[in-house]
């Protein structure tokens, strides 16, 4: 996922300098490129014809280039900042650990997802407070530092040849780790439209996602830049393809 952000720092951002009196540092952009890349491992164990376990792992690489200008356009060298760093990082996110309930009643079937993320994702001590002191920070993170419970849901009806599918997933934080961030309650939302050619061999589907995320916390307070609430919608489309017995690529 490749993402561009660009904004104008200005006191108090730009750290103690903005205490030291008169002039005050002059406000300038700040632009920062991102990609940012995951790599998923899932895995599904059934117990019963009804009861599976689900496992998901997340390998993430957040490639970082920073680049900078004046209010007016004109390029500005920051070789110190403590903001923004030139970086690739290369992390392991949290994983989940689910208990999945489904159901199959002719054409219709049904999924229930219920379970636990857990801390092993690499945690910042609070960027905001760093900042203000005009210390070098990291804004990017891997992992909320606490357990997270989840909940999912799947609805799914086929009238041959389509398939019509309907699934939601809610990460639910309730409290701060031990560098004082609590994690926003995530919440996801999908519709898949999916039709089987050549006896489901080759599967094309295309698809919307809503995302919605609360506000996040540092010690009890919103962060210095102000609210992270976000809702933002993502349309595609891929297909799937059986290449041999119960084989497929997605």
């Amino acid at each position: 996922m490749p993402m561009t952000v660009s904004h104008v720092a200005e006191c108090p951002d730009l750290g103690p300098e903005c205490l030291a009196g008169e002039p005050a540092p002059v406000p300038y952009n700040h632009h920062v490129d991102q990609i940012i890349a995951e790599t998923v491992f899932d895995a599904s164990l059934g117990i019963t014809p009804f009861f599976a376990i689900d496992t998901r792992w997340s390998l993430r690489v957040a490639d970082v280039n920073p680049t900078y200008s004046e209010l007016d356009g004109t390029p500005k060298q920051v070789p110190d900042d403590i903001h923004h760093h030139d970086e690739t990082l290369v992390d392991v996110t949290d994983p989940w650990l689910l208990g999945r309930f489904a159901a199959v009643q002719g054409n219709f079937v049904s999924v229930l997802r219920v379970g636990l993320s857990f801390p092993v994702g690499r945690t910042e001590p609070d960027p905001y407070a760093l900042g203000q002191q005009g210390k070098t920070h990291e804004h990017l993170q891997a992992g909320s530092g606490t357990v997270v419970p989840i909940v999912g849901f799947g609805l799914a009806y086929r009238i041959a040849p389509v398939m019509i599918s309907l699934g939601g997933i809610g990460f639910f934080n309730g409290y701060e780790n031990d560098e004082g961030f609590r994690a926003p309650t995530r919440l996801y939302a999908s519709h898949r439209v999916a039709v089987g050619l050549f006896d489901d061999v080759l599967v094309p589907f295309v698809e919307a996602t809503l995302a919605h995320e609360t506000e996040e916390y540092w010690s009890g307070e919103v962060g210095l830049e102000g609210s992270n609430v976000r809702s933002e919608v993502y349309l595609g489309g891929g297909a799937s393809w059986r290449f041999y017995e119960s084989w497929s690529i997605d």
